[in-house]
This record gives C-alpha cells, structure tokens and sequence, in this order.
C-alpha cells in the first residue's frame, strides 16, 4: 500500500541521520515521553491561551490599524497634501499595497520554514511600525507609493505565520475558535482605529493632523514589536512560560493533529504536491471572492460612508460598528464550530447570504435613503466569517510543514489580488454611489456560496475514499510517525479531512 511504503521510508531515513528532515517535536517527544491526561489537558490550554492568545489578538489588531491608517487620514488633508489626483488614492491605499504584499508571498513561505517564526514576526513588526511612521513625511503621490509598498511587504508577514502558529500549538477541534480570536484583531482594530481617528482628527500641531495617524500608530506597534522579540515563542519548544514537562504536554495535545510542529527544511515535493492539490485552489478562490467585498471596506469605508452624507468626523465615528459587527460574526463562527462538527464550509456558505442581500440593497436603495444605505453596509460586514473558517480548513487540514507554510502563502496571494482589485472597482465618476463596486460583491458572495457547498462535497468523497482503501487494503501501522513532517496526503490511511 502507498501509506506504508512511505511511512517505512520516512522512518528509516532517520536512522540514516537525515533527523533535520523530521519535526523538531519528534526528538524532543521522544526524550520527554509523557501521559497526557485529562486534568493536564485543560491545565495545557489555558496556559496557551492566557500567554499566546492575547499577543496575537493584539498583532493582528495592530496590523489592521497600520495598513488601514491611510483610510482613516483620507479625510483630514492626506490627499491634497500629497497632491493625489483621479485614482491615486486607489493606488496609494489599496493596490500598491497588496501588490507587494502579494509578490512577498513566495519569500515569506521559504523564510517561515527557514527561520524561528516567533522571531520574525517580532522583527516584521518592528519594522513596519517604523516604516508607517515615515509616512508623516510624504508630500507626493511617488513617496507615498514607496513607502506603502515596503509597508505591504513587512505586514505580509503575519497572516501565513499566524495559520502556522495556530496548528502548532492547538487541535483540530479548537483551531477554529482560536483562529476567531486572534481575527478579531480586524474588529478590535475597526472600532479602535475609528476612536482614535476621531480623537486624532481633534490635535491641532505644527504639522497637518493626518500626520499624527501614522506616527501615533507607528510607534505604539514599534514599542509593541519590542515586546514580541522577548516574549513570543518560536514554538512550544521554547516557549518561556511553560516549563520542561508542559512543554512536552504541548507537544502530545497536538499529536493526533498529524501536522507537525516545527522543521526549518524546505522541502520541493510538498510545495509541488500544495500546488496541485484542488482543495487548495478551492480555497484560494473562496478567500479570492471574499475579499474582493473586504478590500473595499478597508480602502474606501470612511468615504463610503461619508458618501451616504454624513460629515466628515461623524463618518468616521460610524466605522466603529462595523467592528463590533465584524466581531460578532466572528466569535458566532468560533462557537458554533466548537458546538458541532464538520460545520465550517456550511457557515461560510450561510454567512454570504445577508451580505448578498446588504450588497443588492446598497446597488438598488436610493440615495436619500441614508439610513437604509447605512444599515445595508452595515449588513454587508457578516461576511468576516469567511476569513477565519477558510484559515482554519488550512490550519487543520494541510499537513507538512513546508505545504501547510505554502498553502497559507497561496490563501494571501489571493488575498492580495483581491484586495488589489476592490479599490479598482470605486470608479471615481460612480461617487458617491459606486454602483460597479457592489455589483461586484454581489457576485463575488454568491460564487462564495457555490464554491464552498463545492469544497464540502469534494471533502466528504475524499474522506469516503480513504475509508473505502482502508477497508479493502487494511490500516498500516502509524503509531509514532506523527511528527515526521508527513503531508496530509501521505497519511491516507488515518488522516480524514474536517468539513
């Protein structure tokens, strides 16, 4: 059987010194062996939650500020002050940005696997926190493309390491909840990003207030990175706070995960097997469509909403609740998923339907409906959902280091052409209506929902299918080879995929 000839093979090349090829988990396993009870369990989680969860709640939250900084100064004299003229602003917010978070992809997949990830991340945010500050300086649309460029490259970073961290420390079943928490970063950022917006916009200094965005913000993740490089574990490995035997507990939660935990070698084969894999592509497309939709929201909120005819400052002031919507939907999604099983691709299906219909009420409602239009863009926000359970189905069910780093790579380039995309779509002569840009999230909720009922049965015949071989070829013995940095596809015989 397939299954057995390459778990011999893995095995065996271990015993002929090739050990760098094999998780870093599996030597340390071996040396610390230990009985996982219940009590211990739960003793384990929360020690991961109390310490790992918050960091990357406040990350998150931090980036979604900082990349979303220019949206909230648009308003305040960016724009005049840089002398950007017709779709400039498109550019300098949204495209440019996304277009070099997008070319970093391949590179950020290979320095994940390469290096300590605890590590970089803390590193990617201190720079982009010094980076977002230069912005203060800018007085032309060229400075302001350049910066918003490195900027797009350094916040790259996070989304593809966050998706390996969470499969690193929690299982299967709790991934999903967990990854809702640390996403709530964008709704705690839309809520606290529109409170400091309005306070921001009241300083009156000797350089214009939209500078005070990027140099408040830009110091507060500066500080905040230097934290991260003390604290932030690479791995339960070395993470501080837990000692010798509760890191090897850490370890033993996450066995039946069958997805590994740490291996800094790049390995060719499942990068290519990643790339032909078609619930890869599924995904891709979802989290493509997706953000098409959410692209807009983070380039174009204020002025849209400004754009239904409300003032400058209060249009503002009203981006707060998209947040709390967002964060809402998410924790909705969280808990569900912990409540029932094999779920996820039916929420992400559900979760389209009232932002379809937000979408079609925003392209049909008249204008002096203000309210109407304000509460359908508010409707629109249920769509957040998409975001964390994609995320999740990656984390739980791609297996190998290097496929799961480059599947997560593949997720945030289609991430970026969609957020490079949803600017594009705010055609300046459509203002303040911008009837082309929810056209087009009308169709991009309703082929979310077809590809995701898509992903769900091609999950269930695959699953039937490996039961079906197991059956007719018998389950090969598997005890051990849990952290030998096998791919999903290699596990046949006992690794299933959540729906």
């Amino acid at each position: 059987m397939e299954k057995s000839s390459k778990t011999t093979t893995d095995s065996s090349s271990i015993h002929e010194g090739r050990q760098d090829d094999v998780d870093k988990a599996y030597e340390f396993a071996k040396q610390h062996q230990v009985e996982l009870n219940q009590d211990d369990n739960k003793r384990i989680l929360r020690k991961i939650d109390r310490n790992l969860l918050p960091l990357m709640i406040i990350t998150y939250t931090l980036n979604f500020m900082d990349k979303n900084a220019l949206s909230y100064s648009a308003n305040f004299g960016l724009t005049t002050d840089n002398h950007l003229v017709g779709n400039q602003y498109s550019w300098a917010s949204g495209s440019i940005f996304y277009l070099a978070y997008m070319v970093s992809q391949p590179f950020v997949a290979r320095l994940i696997v390469r290096f300590p990830i605890g590590r970089f991340v803390a590193i990617a945010t201190i720079l982009w926190g010094a980076v977002l500050m230069t912005i203060a300086a800018s007085r032309s649309f060229a400075s302001l493309m350049a910066i918003r460029a490195i900027l797009g490259c350094l916040e790259s970073c996070i989304n593809p390491a966050f998706i390996v961290i969470s499969s690193q420390w929690w299982t299967r079943e709790e991934q999903p909840l967990r990854i809702s928490y640390w996403y709530l970063g964008n709704s705690i950022g839309q809520v606290c990003g529109g409170l400091l917006g309005y306070g921001i916009a009241h300083i009156n200094g000797s350089i214009p207030n939209w500078a005070y965005f990027f140099l408040i913000f830009g110091a507060i993740t500066i500080f905040y990175g230097g934290f991260l490089l003390y604290y932030l574990p690479d791995s339960p490995l070395n993470a501080r706070w837990l000692s010798d035997e509760d890191r090897a507990l850490a370890i033993e939660r996450v066995r039946s995960n069958r997805t590994g935990v740490e291996n800094h070698v790049w390995k060719w084969s499942q990068f290519k097997e990643c790339i032909t894999d078609i619930q890869c592509w599924i995904l891709v497309a979802t989290f493509f469509l997706d953000d098409i939709p959410a692209g807009g929201v983070g380039s174009f909120g204020s002025i849209v909403v400004k754009g239904f005819g409300f003032s400058t400052l209060y249009s503002t002031l009203l981006l707060v609740p998209l947040g709390v919507i967002q964060a809402i939907c998410i924790l909705f999604g969280g808990f569900m998923t912990r409540r029932f099983k094999n779920i996820r691709t039916w929420m992400i299906a559900g979760c389209q339907v009232p932002a379809l219909i937000g979408a079609v009420l925003l392209y049909t409602l008249p204008r002096e409906n203000q309210r109407g239009l304000l509460g359908s863009y508010y409707v629109v926000q249920t769509h957040g959902i998409v975001g964390t359970l994609t995320m999740s189905l990656v984390s739980s069910n791609f297996a190998g280091y290097t496929k799961k780093a480059t599947a997560g790579a593949m997720m945030y380039v289609a991430f970026c052409v969609g957020q490079i995309v949803a600017p594009q779509l705010f055609l300046t002569n459509e203002a303040p209506a911008y009837k082309t840009a929810f056209l087009a999230a009308f169709v991009c909720f309703a082929l979310c929902i077809l590809f995701s009922i898509a992903l769900r049965f091609y999950l269930i015949w695959e699953n039937k299918r490996r039961d079906n071989m197991v059956l007719a070829e018998g389950e090969a013995s598997s005890a051990g080879n849990e952290f030998l940095d096998l791919t999903d596809k290699q596990q046949k015989d006992v690794f299933r995929y959540v729906l």
